[in-house]
């Protein structure tokens, strides 16, 4: 039996959060940046725990607001009409990480699922790799819908793709 915690229901759920995020993305852990995060208008986070309580996956995200390095650079990329309707009252999913034992069996959609049913917001965005054609399918399946793209963000170039879901 799994079960969904919040995010940062103990410290235990962050650092395994943390290190999962590690080892999906080869990328530094993340726990100070969700700690820092948890201080955003809106935060939200979700936690799929196993039966033997191991962190599974988890998705977060907060209001996204002017100031934020991400809303910047996101809204650069849109012109003011297109900004007022996706960011005046916007969450922005930061994270979605599932373990790779875990994929394929429902762990993303629910917590995209739960993650966006417990936020009150008119519309909601993200970024991913415009490669990862396993995440874009995951969130083309749950009506999410491609608004830019290419997007680069980084000094590496990589492409990626902002998507975007109506929530009312």
């Amino acid at each position: 039996m799994v079960k969904i915690e919040p995010l940062t229901s103990t410290n235990e759920v962050l650092r395994q959060a943390s290190e999962l995020h590690k080892d999906v993305w080869n990328d530094e852990a993340i726990k100070e940046r969700i700690t820092n995060h948890r201080s955003y208008k809106g935060f939200t986070g979700m936690a799929m725990l196993s039966k033997e309580e191991q962190v599974i996956g988890f998705s977060y995200g907060y209001t996204s607001l002017p100031g934020q390095f991400y809303h910047e650079l996101l809204a650069k990329e849109f012109h003011p009409e297109e900004y007022h309707y996706w960011f005046q009252d916007c969450f922005e999913v930061v994270e979605l990480a599932v373990h790779a034992s875990y994929r394929k069996q429902g762990v993303g959609t629910t917590l995209m699922t739960k993650l966006l049913e417990s936020v009150d917001h008119q519309t909601t965005i993200l970024n991913t790799q415009s490669s990862n054609n396993t995440a874009r399918a995951l969130y083309t399946s749950l009506q999410w819908k491609v608004l830019k793209e290419p997007f680069y963000p980084d000094r590496l170039k990589q492409p990626y793709v902002i998507m975007g879901k109506e929530l009312i």
